[in-house]
């Protein structure tokens, strides 16, 4: 495990881009077809709501792989979203899943206790009869309790952002592989400042092309920006790539074989 520099972080930004940039069809294809099946595992009666995040682990494996394979310039098919299924870590990825909801329901109730309601009070106004109030509406907004989701989730998110290819690559266990993740990330914690930044920085260049579609037609703006999103979140998860390789190093051909 290696830790980097700040100028590193701004790096795996335009890595992100170069991988997206060799296979940028194949890419677009992969992810496409797993937010297709995201949105159709939401259709499920409550449990859909949970089922996209308890599998992300097993999908994600498919996406990391995709990654890697665009990387030694090898053809990617749209099976390989499903390889992260036939794992023999499959069941310590579905810990993985486990988890992360139950992190999600933890920041979730302790953040609007510690906002004293804000949450509860801006739901009720939404399910209120008749036209919302906008005024009301913007007054009641839970930036409290946003704030404190952030604040609470955070350490979490730092113990999931290695874990999945440390589970597959490293053939971690869960635990160990989620503890490796978050010093990962805190020992090279101003590069993952500069690369969130420079995430955000890519969304604001692309939100004017939105403004300049409304000018043309609402629904050519909205259809845009959904367009323009999913690339940028596209671009964004190659970009995670090589955050991985960078402080943990490439997948040797038996892990990759592993995957």
């Amino acid at each position: 495990m290696k830790t980097v520099d700040a100028r590193t972080g701004w790096t795996w930004v335009t890595r992100g881009f170069a991988l997206f940039r060799q296979r940028p069809t194949e890419l677009v294809s992969l992810f496409f077809l797993w937010m297709m099946l995201t949105q159709l595992l939401k259709f499920i009666p409550v449990a859909g709501q949970f089922l996209s995040l308890f599998l992300f682990p097993l999908f994600s494996v498919g996406l990391m792989q995709a990654c890697l394979l665009v990387e030694n310039e090898q053809k990617i098919t749209p099976n390989l979203l499903f390889i992260g299924f036939k794992s023999h870590n499959k069941v310590t990825l579905l810990g993985s899943g486990a988890i992360r909801i139950l992190a999600i329901l933890i920041a979730s109730l302790l953040s609007d206790a510690l906002a004293d309601g804000e949450v509860e009070a801006f739901v009720k106004i939404l399910q209120n009869a008749g036209p919302v109030d906008t005024n009301a509406l913007q007054e009641a907004l839970p930036f409290k309790a946003i704030l404190f989701f952030v604040l609470i989730y955070l350490p979490f998110a730092m113990s999931f952002w290695y874990s999945v290819p440390l589970i597959v690559w490293q053939r971690m266990p869960l635990m160990k592989s989620m503890f490796y993740s978050f010093f990962a990330v805190l020992h090279s914690w101003k590069a993952f400042i500069v690369y969130v930044l420079g995430l955000y920085g890519v969304i604001i260049l692309v939100s004017p092309f939105a403004i300049i579609f409304a000018q043309i037609n609402i629904y050519v703006a909205a259809l845009m920006l959904a367009a323009l999103s999913f690339l940028v979140f596209v671009v964004a998860f190659c970009s995670s790539y090589p955050t991985y390789t960078d402080i943990f190093g490439k997948p040797d051909e038996e892990a990759q074989s592993a995957a």
